[in-house]
């Protein structure tokens, strides 16, 4: 196996850690102490609207930026160790990142995914204060900003080395800890002032404008999905705003809706009314009253009430009725075109659909725009002659792995039933480029490349071409990160052999299904 789990006592670590660098020269270390390992600090800043209505987006894509750095320096080659620190119980974001990180692992180089727990010692209660403040920085901070609280408060250095430990000039515990812990809003406030802390931090921070300064764009993704954390913050920003005065009314109510939004995987009608009344009471910039009722109307148009659906319409046409790019028109026909579809009213969903192309046509919009509005016009055209042009334009603009996963399963699809195979096979050929130029993939791009190549092979094995199915079933699974050692079963049995090839991937999917199993592990013995 290529993934170790030591659980190690708290005061060895240091130790272990520099065996590990010894014997593995290039070790990649990361540090878990209470925040997503991806978390990098942000140097600009951002609009809080925004920011907080594209939280899970933008958690995902530093997550995706993170795991693309490793897997640059992982392709690097040679003798390898990817080294994750614990504190405390492994999270899903934990599991996850460590995960990816095995599936990049350099097939035949000596490379290694290490996980080290700690077995949690006791600390004098002395210490309270200094652990305190390491908790509501989340978990560690820079060794100078540490030595400046130290100079604030005075403590004893006998006390620092007794409940804290160094990592690569980071300050964070010396082991887990389990106590509650003297949490006020006034060390909060402190630990504000030189640390970018998490929302939870700042959520208890008295003062709107040093609140205000605690927000970041990486620090409302590092809050998406954590319970109502979005919520808390944005809602004591608002009651500090309207006391003090300190900051912009309509700044700190733009925030509070969005962060209402943010929370919520599902919202009823009569409340997406309310929000958008209130924003616009409260005079929230109309772009921003835009995002809101877009991102309203995408979350109505998902549900599976039907009268849900019917007020996700009224949210994306006072998203279009707003002074808003053209861009975030065809969004909101393109939304407003799903909840049609789903309501099974298939012509209007076709026409929505043609507006909102035609806000697009002739614009400098992004490829991936495009791409997204050509294949579903042409879903919404499946079997007309007309789908398949569509798709053949979506095509020609796609430009990356992302959008071009996007239209060519679909393609492939609809011209192999027309008979047209040549050119399906150069969809596929082009497509398995593009996946190969990425600097990173995700899963959906990997089941989508998959998928076409399994279809070309199905396809030649109906036409008894064993050689050239055992070609595209090769291309697929080589392509296949996740361990899946019974797709590689069923190819072979599919096929009636076991090609050598074949054979080969199977046993490194086997290992890697295994590693991520023991990855997963770290979850149950979590709970």
């Amino acid at each position: 196996m290529s993934v170790t789990v030591l659980s190690v006592e708290s005061e060895w670590i240091p130790g272990v850690l520099a065996d590990l660098r010894a014997r593995h020269g290039q070790v990649r270390y990361y540090l878990s102490a209470g925040r997503p390992v991806w978390l990098t600090p942000d140097q600009e800043e951002t609009d809080l609207t925004t920011a907080l209505l594209r939280c899970h987006d933008e958690r995902e894509a530093r997550l995706r930026k993170e795991v693309g750095e490793v897997r640059a320096w992982l392709a690097e080659g040679g003798k390898r160790a990817v080294v994750v620190e614990m504190f405390g119980a492994p999270t899903h974001d934990d599991v996850r990142f460590l995960q990816e990180c095995r599936m990049r692992l350099v097939r035949g180089e000596a490379q290694s995914v290490t996980v080290l727990r700690h077995v949690r010692a006791v600390l004098p209660v002395e210490g309270d204060e200094i652990l305190a403040m390491l908790k509501l920085a989340g978990g560690a901070v820079p060794e100078r900003e540490f030595r400046q609280w130290q100079a604030q408060h005075g403590w004893d250095e006998a006390l620092i080395r007794a409940v804290t430990s160094t990592r690569d000039g980071q300050r964070t515990y010396a082991t887990p800890v389990a106590r509650p812990l003297p949490i006020t809003p006034e060390l909060a406030a402190e630990v504000a002032t030189t640390s970018q802390v998490p929302l939870t931090t700042a959520a208890l921070i008295e003062d709107p404008v040093l609140a205000l300064k605690a927000f970041t764009a990486g620090s409302a993704a590092e809050a998406a999905g954590r319970g109502r954390v979005l919520s808390r913050y944005a809602g004591n920003l608002y009651r500090r705003a309207r006391k003090t005065g300190a900051i912009p009314h309509a700044t700190a109510a733009g925030a509070y809706l969005a962060a209402l939004v943010a929370d919520r995987r599902r919202v009823s009608g009569p409340l997406a009314d309310i929000v958008l009344r209130q924003a616009t009471r409260w005079e929230v910039a109309p772009d921003q009253q835009a995002m809101l009722a877009y991102s309203l109307g995408q979350l109505l148009a998902k549900d599976p009430d039907p009268a849900q659906r019917a007020s996700a319409a009224r949210c994306f046409a006072h998203a279009r009725e707003l002074d808003v790019p053209r861009a975030q028109i065809a969004a909101s026909f393109n939304g407003a075109a799903l909840a049609l579809y789903r309501d099974r009213d298939l012509a209007g969903a076709v026409t929505t659909m043609r507006a909102a192309l035609e806000q697009v046509e002739g614009q400098d919009v992004v490829a991936d725009q495009q791409v997204q509005l050509l294949t579903n016009l042409a879903k919404l055209r499946r079997g007309t002659p007309e789908a398949v042009g569509l798709y053949r334009r979506a095509w020609t603009i796609a430009d990356d792995v992302a959008n071009g996963t996007y239209v060519a399963v679909d393609l492939v699809r609809v011209l192999l039933e027309a008979g047209e195979r040549e050119e399906a096979e150069a969809v596929a050929t082009r497509l398995l480029e593009l996946f190969d130029r990425a600097r990173d993939t995700s899963q959906a791009n990997e089941k989508a490349v998959s998928a076409v190549c399994f279809r070309l092979a199905d396809q030649h094995l109906a036409d008894g071409a064993t050689a050239e199915a055992g070609r595209w079933y090769l291309a697929g699974i080589s392509r296949m990160r996740r361990g899946a050692p019974d797709v590689v079963d069923a190819a072979m049995r599919n096929l009636g052999e076991q090609p050598a090839a074949l054979l080969e991937l199977r046993a490194a999917h086997a290992l890697v299904a295994d590693d991520l199993l023991a990855l997963r592990g770290l979850l149950a013995g979590a709970a």
